[in-house]
């Protein structure tokens, strides 16, 4: 990648960076995440966890200039990449977060997002890696908190492993009613068609990977767009 680090000033309008010090130590310092922690006003919120450099993200924040965006990355130059093409069009709605996201649950303002997307997510192909996998039970379950009732929650991956993991828990958490229930009647979705795809999802389908999406409502009530 040929992302360069952002100037100071595009790095404070758009760049967060969390600490794994602060996240541990001082998280009360930190900025909430929610709208008016991260933007100031009490507009809708929609994240992206794993966000990369940005390409879905951004293309949600064009097309609904109403609704703030945060993505969400460890990898800085991944983040770079995201920032110079926020930046580049001029969004006033979107911010990036660095840091690990398994440590932000407690910034989490309860239902103050409307989605998550969860894209893609590092498989931990090796199994002493496994246990860093973003999505389990700990996921959906603060993410049900921090998400209003009616929000959703969009997973998609390409690894099988990942794949069945995510299905066989989908099913425990509709059969103990926790919150999380599909919003669609087959047990997944086959393929994955937004208006600008991601980096990963590109790469992955040129591979010829099978892309497979789960879409989850938070409770029962609709949610507006």
């Amino acid at each position: 990648m040929n992302a360069r680090e952002p100037d100071a000033a595009t790095a404070e309008r758009y760049l967060v960076y969390l600490s794994g010090y602060d996240l541990h130590n001082r998280p009360e310092m930190l900025p909430r995440l929610d709208s008016r922690g991260l933007f100031g006003d009490e507009g809708p919120m929609e994240i992206e966890v794993g966000c990369g450099t940005g390409e879905f993200l951004c293309a949600l924040a064009a097309g609904a200039p109403g609704t703030n965006f945060v993505g969400f990355d460890l990898h800085a130059k991944s983040l770079f990449g995201a920032v110079e093409r926020a930046s580049g069009a001029d969004f006033g709605n979107v911010r990036f977060v660095r840091g690990d996201f398994r440590q932000m649950y407690g910034l989490f303002v309860p239902d103050s997002l409307r989605r998550v997307y969860l894209h893609f997510p590092d498989p931990g192909m090796k199994e002493r890696y496994r246990k860093r996998r973003i999505f389990g039970e700990r996921f959906l379950r603060e993410m049900s908190r921090a998400v209003v009732r009616g929000g959703e929650l969009s997973l998609v991956t390409d690894d099988e492993d990942y794949f069945q993991e995510m299905l066989a828990l989908i099913e425990t958490e509709e059969r103990a009613a926790k919150g999380w229930r599909r919003a669609h009647g087959e047990p997944y979705l086959e393929g994955f068609e937004p208006p600008v795809k991601s980096r990963f999802q590109e790469l992955w389908e040129r591979r010829g990977r099978a892309v497979r999406r789960f879409l989850l409502v938070n409770g029962s009530a609709e949610v507006t767009t």
